[in-house]
Parts: C-alpha cells; sequence; structure tokens
C-alpha cells in the first residue's frame, strides 16, 4: 500500500469491552421483547409500530444499521499489508509488493467504473422521467384544448 491508502485505515472505532456489549445486548433484548409482546396485545397496531422501532434500535445498537459503519468496519478487518515483514526471499518479495499495487490499482480502477455505471444509471431514470413528464404534460394540454 502506498501511504496516501494507509493513513486512510488509521480511523478506529471507539468500541466499549466486549463484557460491556454482551450486557448490552442483553439488557436491551431483556426489556425490548417484553415491552413489544405488551404493547401489542394492550395497543394493536401502536403495539406493533413500537415493535419495529425497537427492532431499528437494535439494528443500530448491533451497529449493522449504517452503510457507512459497515464499509469501516470491514475496512478496520483488512490485513495491514505494510506490516508484513519480509519473507527472506527479495524476489518473492518485489514480486508480492508489484502484485499488491497492481491490484490495488485495479480495485480502485474497479471502483471508478461502478461509480460511473451507477451514475449513467441515475441519468438514464432519469431522463426517462422527463420524457415521460414531458409526455403527460403534451397529453394533459391536448386534452384541455380538446
Amino acid at each position: 500500500m502506498n501511504s496516501e491508502t494507509s493513513s486512510e485505515h488509521t480511523v478506529q472505532l471507539a468500541k466499549p469491552p466486549l463484557v460491556v456489549q454482551i450486557l448490552a445486548i442483553i439488557g436491551f433484548t431483556g426489556f425490548a421483547i417484553p415491552v413489544s409482546i405488551i404493547a401489542m396485545n394492550m395497543f394493536g397496531i401502536l403495539g406493533l409500530l413500537l415493535a419495529a422501532f425497537l427492532g431499528f434500535q437494535w439494528t443500530r445498537l448491533a451497529g449493522i444499521g449504517s452503510d457507512a459503519r459497515l464499509n469501516l468496519a470491514v475496512d478496520l478487518l483488512k490485513p495491514q499489508v505494510t506490516d508484513q515483514k519480509s519473507s527472506g526471499n527479495a524476489t518473492f518479495d518485489a514480486y508480492r509488493s508489484e502484485l499488491m499495487n497492481r491490484l490495488e490499482t485495479e480495485q480502485a480502477n474497479f471502483e471508478g467504473f461502478l461509480s460511473r455505471l451507477r451514475d449513467a444509471k441515475d441519468q438514464s431514470e432519469f431522463d426517462t422521467f422527463m420524457v415521460e413528464r414531458e409526455r403527460a404534460a403534451r397529453e394533459s394540454r391536448a386534452a384541455i384544448t380538446a
């Protein structure tokens, strides 16, 4: 990895200790499940809404409610190639370094391609919407004048 991409991976998530995480999950489920059941029995639709809200809070508690957090967690789990020591074989080390640089370049190119593909899809959907809107406006004008 070059110095530009390795600096991106220095962000660390502040996580509480595992024991605290486990106790938080147990405490939340011990609260959310009985409250949801009682609320559904007593208030019907409002109980369902409360259960949905608590389910949404569960995804936030577990840390899976956001793509940004998920991407950051995946980045943090990736092995840090720059920390690898020499294998003792200079030829293999050079090959590995060249291969990693090539893979990083290909990944950047592919991500750029995906971005352009999403932009093109968004643009085509927008163009289709504008054509349909103009057609509907023309038809409504024709209906009014007729």
